[in-house]
């Protein structure tokens, strides 16, 4: 009797597996959703210029701006990296108390505000330079590149230089950009 009962545990123990397994592969080599939103390349400074249909003043005021932006989200970004990275210490720790890993969140979550806040005060400097139809070009130029998944954040980019102002990690735990500390390793 404790042999038919082992038989069948075992017999519905493979079977889950099996399931497991097959939803797994078929999750990971079902091709996209087609509702799902493929994230924009960052728009180039040139195309930007165009569409805005930007004259000369314009874009030597709009040039001036950048240095300052740029330094402003690299500098939080690379606090960003770090903080994330104290994160991860924590977590590897034995057993972290759920206080410190909440307060390192929180920090990582005001960081990322300061991102958010950082783009809209560029996006408002830039207002302040335009004409009214550049204004609405730029507008409706942003709100279409935020329904196809471009979002505020890399609206554009500058020619040549990669995926826009600040190279970096995104959100949640990846792998260091360029600018990013290496975590410690051991040492030889």
């Amino acid at each position: 009797m404790k042999r038919n009962w082992l038989l069948y545990l075992v017999i519905f123990s493979l079977a889950l597996n099996f399931g497991t397994i097959g939803t797994l592969l078929y999750l990971r080599y079902q091709g996209p959703s087609p509702g799902a939103a493929k994230e924009l390349p960052p728009m180039p400074m040139r195309e930007l210029w165009g569409a805005l249909n930007l004259e000369p003043e314009q874009r030597q005021a709009l040039r001036n701006l950048f240095p300052e932006h740029r330094r402003r989200i690299l500098e939080v970004r690379t606090s960003l990296v770090q903080k994330r990275q104290e994160l991860f210490n924590l977590i590897q720790e034995g057993s972290p108390s759920w206080e410190a890993l909440r307060a390192k969140i929180q920090e990582i979550s005001a960081l990322q505000g300061q991102l958010e806040e950082e783009m809209a005060r560029f996006l408002l400097e830039m207002k302040k330079r335009l004409k009214p139809e550049q204004h609405a070009a730029f507008l409706n130029l942003l709100q279409t590149r935020l329904e196809r998944g471009g979002g505020f954040g890399r609206p554009w980019g500058p020619p040549g230089r990669g995926p826009g102002f600040g190279k970096g990690p995104g959100p949640g735990f990846c792998p260091p950009g360029p600018q990013a500390p290496s975590p410690p390793g051991p040492s030889k």
